[in-house]
């Protein structure tokens, strides 16, 4: 089965609407489902942590593989895979910021928060002043749900979080 799982880069939040454009800081444990269109699905678990001053992300997945996902702000990805002693490298233009994607968002005739970015349209629910989940369908058609509990907002975030060490005896991947 092959399902790709698409990063929603460089941050996912919490707010109520009001506060969304707010938010400069983001702390979550996360889950994300990937379906595809035989209706596969897998779900990875983890923690992310977003900075919008420095445009950075960190996802670190924990499960059912343990990887962590490395946003520096420009357009980079640094991957690193210990299960495969692994790390790659990847220049990508098409990441959303999450928390750009967060201020972008407007209320629809519904009620209900979207936006969009390269032509993709998120669809963001708040439980509170919380936000519950992010939905979307990616460019490979996976529908893609992330759920995020336990966030903190506007907290200092330590910048080494954002800084990575590859060890010796890991293969380097440049893409």
């Amino acid at each position: 089965m092959k399902i790709k799982s698409f990063l929603l880069i460089s941050t996912f939040g919490s707010a109520l609407f009001a506060n969304i454009q707010n938010i400069q800081t983001l702390e979550s444990n996360f889950t994300q489902s990937v379906t595809n269109e035989q209706n596969a699905k897998v779900t990875y678990k983890g923690k992310l942590y977003a900075n919008k001053k420095s445009n950075n992300a960190l996802w670190e997945y924990n499960s059912p593989v343990v990887k962590k996902i490395y946003y520096d702000g420009k357009d980079k990805l640094t991957i690193i895979e210990p299960e495969l002693e692994q790390v790659i490298f990847a220049k990508l233009h098409e990441v959303p910021n999450l928390l750009k994607i967060l201020s972008d968002a407007k209320k629809d005739a519904k009620g209900i928060l979207k936006t969009k970015f390269d032509g993709i349209s998120y669809t963001i629910k708040t439980d509170g002043d919380k936000i519950d989940s992010i939905s979307y369908k990616d460019k490979m058609q996976n529908r893609v749900l992330i759920k995020f509990s336990e966030e903190k907002l506007n907290q200092k975030i330590d910048n080494s979080t954002f800084r990575y060490s590859i060890p010796k005896e890991y293969d380097i991947i440049e893409q």
